[in-house]
């Protein structure tokens, strides 16, 4: 379970970083920002399968690989607001490049699918720092549904035309 897990994330990133390429770039302002934001999304990606780990550690069956899991969690946990943070940062630097280098406004779908993005991410970080205020079941629900929301919107956006 945990080798198909690593090898979806893996196979994700080489998609993403395959579709990147693809594309190519104009200049290397834009392939800076397609890079910061591919870093972005790696930092993105541990922090969501934190969700996957907790859900392996409720569900499975194999006490040996829960506690090695659990031990892993209560590492991981410490370092997930710092990595939060450092992946806006480079999301807003993203953003920022993009947005100088694009003029166009509201006018390109890539664009439109970026800062919709933007909103859920956003609405994440509140929901993520209502939660550290109070932890409660409907909070963690909403920060995690969020999370997954933001994760399809920055699918749409990566692969928008």
């Amino acid at each position: 379970m945990i080798r198909k897990w690593l090898l979806v994330n893996a196979l994700t990133i080489c998609l993403i970083v395959g579709w990147s390429f693809y594309q190519g770039s104009d200049s290397y302002y834009i392939l800076s920002a397609k890079i910061i934001s591919q870093v972005a999304f790696v930092l993105f990606l541990v922090n969501i399968n934190m969700y996957f780990v907790l859900l392996l550690i409720r569900k499975g069956k194999d006490r040996t690989v829960k506690v090695k899991l659990a031990k892993i969690t209560k590492v991981m946990m410490k370092y997930h607001i710092p990595i939060a943070v450092t992946a806006v940062v480079l999301i807003v630097f993203h953003a920022v490049l993009m947005m100088s280098i694009h003029t166009l406004g509201l006018q390109n779908l890539k664009v439109i699918s970026g800062v919709l993005a933007f909103i859920v991410l956003l609405i994440l970080l509140f929901s993520g720092v209502l939660r550290k205020l109070k932890s409660s079941g409907f909070r963690r629900k909403f920060h995690y549904r969020m999370a997954f929301i933001f994760f399809g919107f920055i699918i749409v956006h990566i692969f928008m035309i």
